[in-house]
């Protein structure tokens, strides 16, 4: 995808590594009904509340809600997808609370939650 013709993702990547010294770091995970992935993903461009919830609803309908690491690997593709070149994008198995810290996706009630407040919810995420 290129940066002209991309989501907002990327413009706004885009806008945060020419105007900023550091990043827009954030880590998230990925629970089902039974627990956890086992890594979280790592992005140091696009950690803001309103980036995260762009990609995940992007992702949503492929990420598999009874199974956390099926789903965990299609919300990675997706961010690939979306940053250029994939750079940028990580897996690591700490939460990190710099930046904008750990956002958790409960995919069986629907909801991303970011310092235990849900900023979404209502997300339709795939039943296969």
């Amino acid at each position: 995808m290129s940066q002209e013709l991309g989501s907002s993702v990327m413009r706004l990547a885009s806008i945060n590594q020419k105007g900023s010294t550091m990043g827009n770091r954030a880590t998230i995970e990925v629970r089902d009904q039974h627990e956890s992935a086992p890594c979280y993903v790592y992005i140091h461009w696009c950690g803001s509340p309103d980036q995260v919830i762009e990609v995940v609803v992007k992702a949503a309908p492929d990420m598999r809600r009874s199974d956390c690491q099926y789903a965990m690997a299609r919300l990675i593709g997706t961010y690939h997808e979306e940053l250029a070149g994939g750079l940028s994008l990580g897996v690591t198995k700490h939460k990190e609370e710099f930046d904008n810290g750990h956002y958790v996706i409960d995919m069986p009630k629907g909801k991303i939650t970011h310092r235990r407040k849900a900023i979404a919810t209502g997300i339709e995420f795939g039943q296969f």
